[in-house]
């Protein structure tokens, strides 16, 4: 097995949820023989001092399960969302080892969803209904069939009508009776809303809370994926009496319902999560908000004492929330600097609180799973050179916590001792406002190794200190490898993330280049033939292409993923990135708060722009296209054929004018390509991901001295 395999097949936990003093936790891996990803399920009693973990299952066709939220229950129920190799859909309610009540729902609707921006799976508070979401069923009048209706972007191929279900079923009758309905809200005909994240109310059997998800003034569905801007609030949805209908076989019967949106049009909202106050028999409704527009990856730019901000990857957790005494506290993940950390911010005052201070040195990235509503929660947490471990934490009637490691994954002795023979750090760029990199290589290593810097994307993305099979592949290969957190990068403040609009192409590579330079200095890496390299994909990608255009003379070789090349807004479902990173104003704004009851709901807006020749001659000029003539490293380039977020042509051009210019003018000058036809923007596919770092290997190590 190659060293990559042996790194990518490490399970890494993506969701838990308590059974009393039960941890169930579900994690995935990459099945390198099967090509497959595969899900495991474990079961791990965190009660005891010594936690026990039950042998990790595969749960095959299982698209997500969760559990009932009653905590005293010796079987509490849990619900499980089944999809078969065959397209078979089931729903099942089970209690214990006993199948209470389940439902054929193929023919009733389309694939489950399980992302992070729809997808829920919310019990009632009498725990006989439960509320998740699915595709609709494409309509059959010719007329509708082929109306054109916009999918939901990158990593939504085929997705366009979310639509959220209530399955009832009643265990008392004999066999037991069920019901599944489907909740369409009643708006205008020409204002369509695509609701997921459902939750209920904890007080209230007709009320439900949900996301909904809105049209640009000009008829697009913005791509949502990585994006946390889009138009989008929070919902209230007022559900009719329903009975149960015992004809399992009967297509789902739609709810008609009053709803009423309970967010302004400037903020986009999501996540909502409720907490119940069992003392007082109040409830909360929190959710996430951010303003509409501007940055991708922005939420809350609020910054004092060193705290940066709130920045998540998508959601509140499923369960966020813990009680002290008559204190209680939202508990999640953000990111801050280049690492994760676990928060607690007080419902009181709002007051944060780092629950994850980085005193042993190890720096890692945390990331906070579920709580149990009481005083625990469970976190995964990992380094550049440790694996996803699982870690309980346990707040004392002080409000201290203690922290316990209670899963480690197996890693066979040979690899355990590779990843122990490498070292990492972070080191600050000087003069370049808080910008700073990940250093990860031999313990041993010193500036004659070769050095890969490692660019992300976004440009509002971070990279972090957690645990990534891929980079950690390249340091075991011999690279020191660095991860430069430019200009535009979150989680290091506001004033960081904007500093970099208007400035694309010139303050995010002013900021890579003085990493180069800057580790050059200090020993960590050398200048010459055969030691500088490049890889990045997306933003990264464009930034690649920059500095090997730009200074053509420091970087021997180049690995590009997905660039961003050229200026074409139409070419990608966030044609709003292409005005906002250049400073030009892209208005998002969604329906009002109180629509569709509200008057406002009519006032003109104004409509997203159309560049005109100036701008784009100006984005234009600060493109990688602009540099290509100058560019002398070999290049090998990824491309996903099925990208929608940068489209392939991007990357197309840039390998032809490459191949061109080789020919006629450097015909020692190496440019290949390789086409991955099914894959999208990640290229994250189980065999892609190996092709694609193993060839970055072997062209890194084809130009190394």
């Amino acid at each position: 097995m190659s060293m990559y395999r042996a790194l990518s097949e490490i399970p890494i936990p993506t969701a838990a949820y308590f059974i009393n003093d039960v941890v169930q936790v579900h994690s995935s891996i990459k099945d390198n023989l099967r090509d497959i990803k595969r899900s495991l399920s474990t079961a791990i009693v965190a009660g005891s001092p010594n936690a026990s973990v039950a042998p990790a299952v595969d749960v095959g066709d299982v698209v997500a399960s969760t559990a009932a939220p009653t905590g005293s229950a010796c079987f509490p129920r849990r619900a499980v969302l089944r999809e078969t190799t065959e397209k078979k859909r089931f729903l099942e309610i089970w209690i214990g080892d006993v199948l209470e009540g389940s439902k054929d729902v193929t023919k009733l609707h389309g694939s489950f969803y399980s992302d992070e921006f729809f997808s829920a799976l919310s019990f009632s508070p009498s725990e006989m209904a439960l509320m998740y979401v699915a595709e609709a069923n494409e309509p059959t009048e010719p007329s509708e069939k082929f109306k054109f209706t916009p999918h939901l972007g990158e990593g939504f191929v085929g997705k366009k009508r979310p639509t959220i279900f209530i399955f009832r079923w009643d265990p008392s009758a004999i066999p037991c009776q069920t019901s599944l309905t489907s909740v369409s809200p009643i708006l205008p005909e020409d204002y369509p809303v695509l609701f997921g994240q459902p939750v209920f109310s904890l007080l209230d059997t007709s009320t439900i809370y949900a996301t909904g998800y809105e049209y640009t003034r000009d008829g697009r569905l913005l791509g949502i994926r990585w994006c946390s801007n889009r138009p989008s609030g929070i919902w209230e949805i007022k559900l009719p009496s329903t009975a149960v209908d015992e004809n399992d076989d009967s297509l789902a019967t739609a709810l008609r319902c009053v709803s009423t949106k309970l967010t302004p049009s400037n903020l986009s909202c999501r996540s909502p999560r409720i907490y119940h106050d069992a003392a007082k028999n109040t409830t909360k409704l929190f959710w996430l908000s951010c303003a509409s527009g501007g940055p991708h990856a922005v939420w809350e730019p609020r910054e004092s004492d060193g705290f940066p901000g709130l920045y998540f990857d998508a959601n509140l957790p499923i369960s966020p929330f813990i009680q002290l005494g008559e204190n209680a506290y939202l508990i999640f993940s953000s990111t801050w600097g280049s690492r994760g950390t676990v928060l607690s911010v007080s419902m009181a005052d709002g007051t944060v609180r780092d629950l994850t201070p980085d005193s042993d040195g190890k720096l890692y990235f945390w990331n906070m799973l579920a709580t149990n509503g009481s005083t625990r929660f469970i976190c995964a947490r990992s380094s550049p050179t440790i694996p996803h471990e699982l870690v309980l934490g346990e707040f004392n009637p002080l409000g201290d916590v203690s922290w316990r490691v209670i899963h480690s994954p197996y890693i066979v002795p040979s690899l355990q001792a590779a990843l122990s023979s490498l070292s990492y750090s972070l080191v600050s760029i000087p003069e370049r406002g808080n910008a700073q990199t990940v250093v990860l290589r031999p313990s041993h290593a010193d500036s004659t190794l070769p050095c890969v810097q490692f660019i992300h994307g976004g440009p509002h993305g971070v990279t972090t200190t957690a645990f990534f099979p891929g980079t950690a592949f390249l340091a075991l290969e011999g690279y020191t490898v660095s991860f430069p957190n430019y200009r535009g990068s979150v989680g290091f403040g506001e004033n960081f993330v904007r500093a970099l609009l208007g400035n694309c192409g010139t303050l995010d590579v002013e900021d890579c280049i003085a990493t180069v330079r800057h580790l050059v200095k200090i020993g960590i890496s050398a200048e010459g033939k055969g030691k500088q390299f490049l890889i990045g994909g997306s933003h990264g990608g464009f930034l690649t292409a920059h500095l090997i255009g730009q200074f053509p003379d420091v970087f021997s070789a180049a690995v590009i993923r997905n660039p961003v090349i050229s200026t074409d807004p139409l070419s990608s479902d966030i044609p709003d990135w292409y005005f906002n990173e250049w400073n030009i104003d892209f208005p998002i704004y969604s329906s009002p708060e109180g629509f569709p009851e509200t008057a406002e709901s009519n006032r003109p807006l104004p409509l997203p722009p159309r560049r005109t020749p100036a701008e784009s001659q100006r984005i234009f000029s600060s493109s990688p296209i602009a540099y290509v003539g100058a560019v002398t490293a070999p290049v090998l380039l990824h491309l996903g054929g099925s990208d929608l977020r940068v489209t392939p042509t991007h990357g197309l051009e840039y390998y032809h004018a490459l191949k061109g210019k080789a020919r006629n003018e450097r015909p020692e000058q190496d440019v290949e390509m390789h086409w991955f036809g099914k894959e999208g923007h990640s290229l994250d596919g189980v065999e892609t991901s190996r092709i694609v770092w193993e060839t970055s290997r072997d062209w890194f190590n084809r130009y190394r001295v």
